[in-house]
């Protein structure tokens, strides 16, 4: 069993490939949660047709004893923010995000992309604002990523008791929700949705699709297949079974015995090339690289279990 130290390292390879994957995954799924404005895959559209103003829900919103969620609604040149908790944040390249307070704040406040940063007016305290319906509104900080982002043109306003546009109804935006799937129920019935559903930020487009899910899946593809191949060589390298003669419950255990060797240096060696991974690539969660490891492993020692008794098999009629 000393030659299984040999590839070894060809595992913790193919671990560290995993890692490498799983974060370009990450860094693509990150970057089109960015393109919609901090919308994670997961947020929610609620669908309504009610003349109710956003000030009054976001007063219910106020009154729910539930955190850690975004509501965004979107008109075509703003975007209005309610926030209850802790919740994935935007790149932040000057000044700050919103805080708690600016919720309940009757001072509207805003948060601009960078491409705007040039627009705004400066005040005798430095101080900037940006023009809305004719209203000058303080500006806390701008947020930016990559060029051509639409996060770079976006403008977001805290949903304050004196919005920029008092008059504005649910009707009139799109409504996003984003941390609080559990409680759509009762989310459902503060912004008088008649229904809700997923928000496919990545359509029908091939090209998008293809970006988003369609290289991960072919490299997780690969990386299984490259886990066969060191399968069969293992295989091959533990030499030949030493089973001639042994009774059925012997030669089981004795099997079990060479499996059991093989998977723990599997095992091992994908554990050790996982921490590599983490500790060296960038993740925005470590779920996915983990799972596909696990995956990986368990798939392993399935073909390991096959090729070890066709071996076995093998032998006994040569």
């Amino acid at each position: 069993m000393k030659k299984l130290f040999l590839i070894d390292f060809l595992w913790i390879g193919l671990a560290i490939l995993a890692g490498l994957v799983w974060s370009q995954h990450d860094q693509n799924e990150y970057a089109s949660q960015l393109d919609h404005l901090g919308m994670s895959e997961m947020a929610q559209e609620y669908v309504t047709s009610s003349s109710r103003s956003v000030t009054k829900a976001v007063a219910e919103l106020e009154k729910t004893d539930f955190s850690g969620y975004q509501v965004q609604f979107v008109t075509k040149q703003l975007v209005y923010v309610y926030q209850r908790g802790s919740v994935a944040s935007l790149p932040v390249e000057t000044g700050q995000w919103f805080s708690t307070g600016d919720f309940a704040s009757s001072l509207p406040v805003a948060v601009v992309g960078h491409d705007l940063a040039d627009k705004l007016y400066t005040g005798s305290n430095n101080q900037r604002y940006l023009s809305v319906n004719g209203q000058y509104i303080p500006v806390m900080g701008t947020v930016g990523t990559r060029k051509g982002s639409p996060l770079n043109k976006a403008v977001f306003l805290n949903t304050s008791p004196s919005m920029a546009n008092e008059g504005l109804t649910l009707k009139q935006v799109k409504i996003y929700v984003d941390g609080a799937n559990q409680h759509s129920k009762t989310l459902k019935t503060i912004l008088r949705a008649s229904r809700v559903h997923r928000v496919h930020f990545s359509d029908s487009d091939a090209a998008t699709w293809w970006r988003a899910y369609g290289q991960t899946a072919l490299f997780c593809v690969l990386l299984l297949m490259g886990a066969g191949i060191l399968s069969l060589l293992m295989v091959t390298l533990i030499g030949p079974l030493q089973t001639s003669g042994l009774e059925i419950n012997m030669r089981a255990r004795y099997l079990r015995g060479v499996l059991s060797s093989c998977a723990s240096h599997v095992g091992i060696s994908l554990f050790l090339g996982g921490l590599f991974a983490n500790w060296w690539f960038y993740f925005t969660t470590r779920t996915n690289i983990w799972s596909f490891l696990v995956i990986l492993t368990i798939a392993t020692i399935i073909f390991l279990r096959y090729l070890i008794r066709r071996k076995d098999r093998t032998s006994a009629t040569t």
